[in-house]
C-alpha cells in the first residue's frame, strides 16, 4: 500500500467522524464532571486547613469562655477577661458564617444552620451577662445552664467535623473529585495530542497535495511558484499539448485526463534523474533540464518533440498527439533570474505556437523579433487610427496579361508594401500575420479597400477601364460583414462590381466551406467574382477546388519553376490548367519569369499570366502610364474578364 492511499484512508470520512466523536465524548465527560463537582470546585487543601483551624479555634475559644464564666460564677473571675472571651467567640462565629475562607465548613452537611443557631444563642447570652457583670444575679443560673448546653453543642460541632464520618466523607469526596479531574486531564491531554498530531499530519498532507497534481502525481504550479530560484546552468523548457481543448470537447474530461497521463509518461521517459518535470495545468508542463553544454540543448529539445509525437488511442479512435515547446537556454549573470527566464521560455512557447513551429529557443534573435513586432503593432494602431506613426503602408501594381498577347493588360495585381522608419522594409505577409494575431485583420482589410478605391476609381470613371481588381482577403475578413464593407468602401466610391475579384487562399478557407460559400453567393449576386489563390501550396487543394464556389484558379509559382527544363513539370502544369477548364474556372498562372516559361504557358491555351517576364510591380502612376501607352490594349467590355489583383 503506497503512502498516497494511506493518507487518503487516514483522512477519510470515517476517520474524521470517529475523531470528532471521541472529542465529543470527552467534552460531555468534562461537562458532567463539572456538574458533579460544582460544590467542591472551590475546595483546596489550604481551604480545608483553614476550615479545620477555624473549627479548632472555635472549640478552644468556647472552652476559654466557659472557664471564665465558671470563675465568674464562683465570684473570682475577671470581668474584663469574660468580656474579652465573649467578644472573641462572637467574632469567631461571625467569621465562620460570613468569610470566604470558611465556605467549605459552611457547605458541609448542615454546618451553616448549626453555626447560625449557636451564634444566635451566644447573642442571647449578652443581656444576662451584662447584668451579671453589673452585679445583678437575676436569671443568671438559667443563663449559665443555657450556656453549658450551647458550649456542649459547639464542642459536638467540632467533634462531628473532625472526628466523625462526616469529615471522612468530606475528604473522600474531595479526593474523588481530584482523581476524576486528574484522569480527565490525562484523557484530555491525550485527545489533544492526537488532534494536534492529526492536524499536523493533515497540514503536511494538504501542503503536499497543494504542490502535487492529482492526475499525474507531478509537482504542480504551486510548487513552481514556490521555487525561489533555479541554477542559471539549467535550461527551462515549457511545453503545451496541442489542440488539448479539442480533445476535451471530443472525448470529455476522462479522455483528456488519459491524454495528459500518457503525455507525462512520454516526457518522463526522456528525462534523466537530474531533470525535473512540473505540471502547471492539464495541458502545460515545465521541464528543468540538468546542465548541458549550449550546443546540446537543441538536440535534447528535438528528442522531446519527437517523443511527444505519438498516436494516442482512446476506444476505437486514434488521435495524433503532439506538443509545442519554448526554451530558455543556460545563462550567466543577472540574466539568470528565475522569473525572467521562465517568462522567456513561455514567450518562446507562444511564439512557436503562433508560427506553427515545434519549438523556439529564446535568444537575441527572438527578442529582437518580438521587439520588432511590438513596433510594427504600434505602427499599425497609429495607421488605423489615422495618427502619425513610424509605419507606412502603400500599394504597388503588377500587371496581369493574356498569354496570347503580352500587350493585352487584363488587370494588375496590387501588392502591399510595408516600410518602417527604423526597421526598413517589412514583408507584407508578416504584417498580415500580426494583424490576424492582434485582432486587426478586419481593420487592415477596410484600410485596403479605402486605399484601392481612392487610387483606382479614376480608372473606371475617367478612363473607362475594363480590367479587373482582385482583392486577396485575409482570414478576419471572411464573414458576412464583408458584404457591407465591399458595398460601402468599394462599390459606393465608384468601383464597378464586375471589376472586382475577391481572392481566397487555401489557409483562409480551411474547414469553413459552408460559411465561406454563403459569403461567395451573396457577393456573386452583386456581380463580384471569386478566385482560389496560391493553389497547390496547401494540404487539401483539390478539396477546396471541389467545395468552394470560385470562378478562377490562381496556380502558384511553385508549379512554374523549371517547366522550361523538365517536360514532366510542364505536363503537370498543363494538367492543372485542364482540370480548371473542366471545372469552368479561368486559370491565372503566377511566377512566369523568362521567355522559355512564357512559351510553355502560351501552349496551354487561353490563360492569364503574371510574372516578371511581362511586368514587374509598379506604382499606381506607372501603372496608369502603362495603360495610357499606345502599345497597351485592354479587354473589350463584352470580352471575358481580365484580372487585376490586390494582394496583402
Amino acid at each position: 500500500m503506497n503512502s498516497q492511499s494511506v493518507l487518503a484512508g487516514l483522512f477519510s470520512r470515517i476517520t474524521v467522524v470517529l475523531l470528532f466523536s471521541v472529542v465529543g465524548v470527552l467534552l460531555s465527560a468534562s461537562f458532567y464532571t463539572y456538574l458533579q463537582d460544582r460544590k467542591l470546585q472551590s475546595v483546596s487543601l489550604s481551604a480545608l486547613r483553614m476550615a479545620s483551624w477555624n473549627l479548632v479555634r472555635l472549640g478552644s475559644e468556647a472552652s476559654a469562655l466557659d472557664r471564665e464564666l465558671s470563675l465568674l460564677d464562683r465570684g473570682v473571675g475577671e470581668p474584663a477577661q469574660v468580656t474579652l472571651r465573649y467578644d472573641v467567640l462572637w467574632s469567631r462565629y461571625d467569621y465562620l458564617l460570613t468569610s470566604k475562607e470558611s465556605a467549605p465548613t459552611r457547605e458541609h452537611d448542615n454546618n451553616a444552620a448549626r453555626l447560625q443557631d449557636l451564634f444566635t444563642r451566644l447573642q442571647a447570652l449578652e443581656d444576662p451577662l451584662t447584668r451579671r457583670l453589673a452585679g445583678d444575679q437575676t436569671g443568671w443560673s438559667d443563663a449559665m445552664a443555657a450556656w453549658h448546653r450551647q458550649w456542649q453543642d459547639a464542642i459536638q460541632l467540632v467533634t462531628d467535623n473532625f472526628v466523625g464520618d462526616e469529615t471522612s466523607r468530606l475528604m473522600s469526596s474531595v479526593e474523588a473529585s481530584r482523581d476524576r479531574l486528574a484522569k480527565l486531564r490525562i484523557l484530555t491531554l491525550i485527545a489533544l495530542a492526537v488532534v494536534f498530531g492529526y492536524l499536523a499530519l493533515g497540514m503536511a498532507f494538504l501542503r503536499k497535495q497543494s504542490k502535487t497534481d492529482p492526475v499525474t502525481g507531478l509537482p504542480n504550479s504551486h510548487y513552481l511558484h514556490s521555487l525561489g530560484g533555479v541554477d542559471p546552468r539549467i535550461s527551462i523548457i515549457t511545453c503545451a499539448i496541442q489542440k488539448y481543448t479539442l480533445v476535451l470537447s471530443e472525448y470529455g474530461q476522462e479522455g483528456a485526463t488519459s491524454l495528459t497521463r500518457a503525455f507525462a509518461r512520454k516526457l518522463q521517459r526522456e528525462l534523466s534523474a537530474d531533470d525535473q518535470l512540473i505540471q502547471v495545468s492539464a495541458s502545460e508542463f515545465v521541464i528543468l533540464l540538468a546542465p548541458l553544454a549550449p550546443e546540446f540543448v537543441e538536440s535534447s529539445v528535438y528528442q522531446l518533440v519527437s517523443a511527444t509525437r505519438f498516436d494516442w488511442r482512446i476506444g476505437d479512435s486514434v488521435w495524433h498527439a503532439s506538443a509545442v515547446f519554448g526554451v530558455a537556454p543556460p545563462c550567466t549573470g543577472k540574466a539568470g533570474d528565475w522569473q525572467i527566464r521562465y517568462q522567456q521560455a513561455h514567450r518562446a512557447l507562444v511564439q512557436a505556437s503562433e508560427e506553427n513551429q515545434s519549438y523556439f529557443i529564446d535568444g537575441e534573435a527572438l527578442r529582437r523579433r518580438i521587439l520588432e513586432e511590438r513596433q510594427i503593432h504600434a505602427g499599425l494602431l497609429n495607421l488605423f487610427n489615422e495618427e502619425p506613426g513610424a509605419l507606412m503602408l502603400r500599394l504597388v501594381y503588377q500587371p496581369i496579361v493574356s498569354a496570347a498577347d503580352v500587350n493585352l493588360v487584363t488587370g494588375a495585381e496590387v501588392l502591399l508594401r510595408c516600410e518602417h522608419e527604423s526597421l526598413g522594409f517589412i514583408p507584407p505577409n508578416r504584417v498580415v500575420e500580426l494583424c490576424e494575431r492582434y485582432g486587426l485583420g478586419e481593420q487592415l482589410g477596410c484600410w485596403l479597400f479605402r486605399r484601392v478605391a481612392a487610387e483606382t476609381r479614376q480608372l473606371y470613371s475617367g478612363l473607362r477601364y475594363t480590367g479587373n481588381l482582385s482583392i486577396n482577403l485575409n482570414p478576419a475578413m471572411l464573414s458576412m460583414k464583408l458584404i457591407g464593407n465591399v458595398e460601402r468602401l468599394l462599390l459606393e466610391p465608384g468601383i464597378p462590381a464586375a471589376a472586382l475579384c475577391m481572392e481566397i487562399t487555401e489557409d483562409n478557407a480551411a474547414l469553413e466551406f459552408g460559411n465561406i460559400n454563403d459569403v461567395i453567393e451573396a457577393l456573386h449576386g452583386l456581380g463580384i467574382t471569386f478566385a482560389l489563390d496560391d493553389f497547390g501550396t496547401g494540404h487539401s487543394s483539390l478539396e477546396y477546388v471541389r467545395e468552394l464556389k470560385v470562378d478562377r484558379l490562381k496556380i502558384d509559382r511553385c508549379f512554374v519553376e523549371g517547366i522550361e527544363l523538365d517536360a514532366n513539370k510542364a505536363k503537370f502544369l498543363a494538367s492543372i490548367v485542364a482540370m480548371a477548364n473542366q471545372a469552368f474556372m479561368k486559370s491565372v498562372i503566377e511566377g512566369v519569369e523568362n521567355e522559355l516559361q512564357w512559351q510553355q504557358v502560351q501552349s496551354f491555351g487561353d490563360v492569364l499570366v503574371q510574372g516578371y517576364y511581362a511586368h514587374k510591380p509598379m506604382s499606381f502612376n506607372d501603372y496608369l502610364a502603362l495603360l495610357l501607352d499606345a502599345g497597351t490594349r485592354w479587354p473589350a467590355p463584352d470580352s471575358a474578364r481580365g484580372n487585376a489583383e490586390v494582394r496583402v
